[in-house]
């Protein structure tokens, strides 16, 4: 977990913050946050359940949903906004809704983010719909900094649930039956593009690390040019293709 250096005395943010109860104890009780967390970054090779894709990783906790998974764009903001001020490389984003119009505040706490050379990774959506006719909020920003996520499965199948766009969804990303942590030190499937978009965010931070002096232009660039090809995905997204974090930390 990310260790705040200074947190502040009131609230006292340690390892993050909870926007919806304004203090320093970003608990998860949904099990989303903690499934996604470790996709991102269990730590493997110790006998214990699973290992994340970048497993040296250090975590915020940005708590902005409630129990029941409800919460607001201000709460989004805050948590943007929080994670850009105390040093966030790459923001994993699997929340989103349906909407007519973008939100000029989310669309700027974005663009703040990528003015901090932050990467911004965001779920596609779940409604098996076209993120660039049907809007899904935030992924259809399609900000510079950004990358959609859509939802493949073990075979590299696009999966049913999942939204697509040929000009705002970047990649695909493994997100059916994914295993993965929840709490109580238990570990759990789950489906969706949420999955799927903290195995790209994981990803971005290891190539990252790999290449500290990058931007997020040069860290999103080779995540997209080093797609598989896959037929599912052809049409459906903007690369064609699902990520292989092997083969672009080995491109040169």
């Amino acid at each position: 977990m990310w260790r705040n250096p200074t947190p502040d005395s009131k609230t006292n943010d340690v390892v993050g913050f909870d926007f919806i109860h304004n203090d320093g104890l970003p608990f998860d009780d949904h099990s989303h946050g903690t499934h996604c967390s470790g996709v991102i970054g269990a730590v493997g090779n110790n006998g214990k359940g699973i290992s994340g894709v970048n497993q040296r990783v250090s975590i915020m906790a940005l708590k902005f949903l409630s129990a029941e998974g409800s919460g607001d764009t201000a709460g989004a903001i805050k948590a943007i906004d929080y994670a850009v001020a105390h040093g966030a490389k790459v923001l994993s984003n699997s929340w989103g809704g349906k909407g007519d119009d973008d939100n000029k505040g989310l669309r700027d706490a974005i663009q703040r983010a990528e003015d901090k050379d932050v990467l911004f990774i965001a779920a596609a959506g779940n409604d098996g719909t076209n993120n660039d006719t049907d809007k899904t909020f935030p992924a259809s920003l399609n900000a510079p900094n950004m990358i959609s996520v859509a939802a493949t499965d073990s075979s590299d199948g696009l999966a049913y649930f999942s939204n697509t766009g040929s000009q705002s969804v970047q990649v695909g990303a493994p997100g059916v039956d994914v295993y993965s942590s929840v709490p109580g030190n238990k570990y759990s499937k789950m489906s969706g593009t949420s999955m799927a978009c903290p195995h790209v965010a994981g990803a971005s931070a290891l190539l990252w690390s790999a290449h500290p002096t990058w931007t997020h232009k040069e860290v999103k660039a080779r995540l997209m040019e080093s797609v598989d090809k896959i037929p599912s995905l052809e049409g459906k997204t903007v690369t064609g293709g699902r990520i292989n974090i092997a083969k672009a930390l080995g491109s040169n």
